[in-house]
């Protein structure tokens, strides 16, 4: 395909598709205006935006926010829908490698515990007294 330039001089040539990794994951999609997410075979990824299967509901032209790997409440725009896969394009570009990554689940503290315990490090032996500058050597 050749580049033609238009009137003012400036090529026409259509813009490249960033590279597609074709993988198997599942995403989470939440639609605005409420309702439970939606579970997703995520089956192309890209930096620019993914394909998935299982798109019964999702419109076209509809804004979403999707959960993937690492990747937690990335905005997106639905492109296209087609025989239950639909294109999503990201609102900015993302890393990939983040979206393979497994997500990380920050533990919530006990109901009953006191405020000032901490619940994130070690918890067993001599290691969780290893930061406490009052510990007793």
């Amino acid at each position: 395909m050749t580049d033609t330039p238009d009137p003012d001089g400036v090529s026409t040539a259509p813009t490249p598709r960033k590279t597609r990794a074709s993988v198997m994951l599942t995403a989470s999609i939440e639609r605005f205006g409420g309702g439970e997410p939606s579970r997703h075979r995520v089956r192309d990824l890209s930096t620019d935006g993914l394909r998935i299967d299982q798109a019964i509901g999702l419109q076209v032209g509809a804004t979403v926010l999707i959960s993937i790997g690492a990747l937690q409440a990335i905005g997106a725009t639905v492109v296209w829908v087609d025989k239950g896969s639909a294109g999503l394009r990201f609102i900015e570009p993302i890393n990939p490698d983040d979206a393979r990554a497994k997500a990380v689940i920050t533990p919530r503290p006990q109901a009953d515990a006191p405020r000032d315990v901490r619940t994130s490090g070690p918890t067993a032996g001599w290691m969780p007294d290893l930061p406490n500058p009052y510990r007793k050597l």
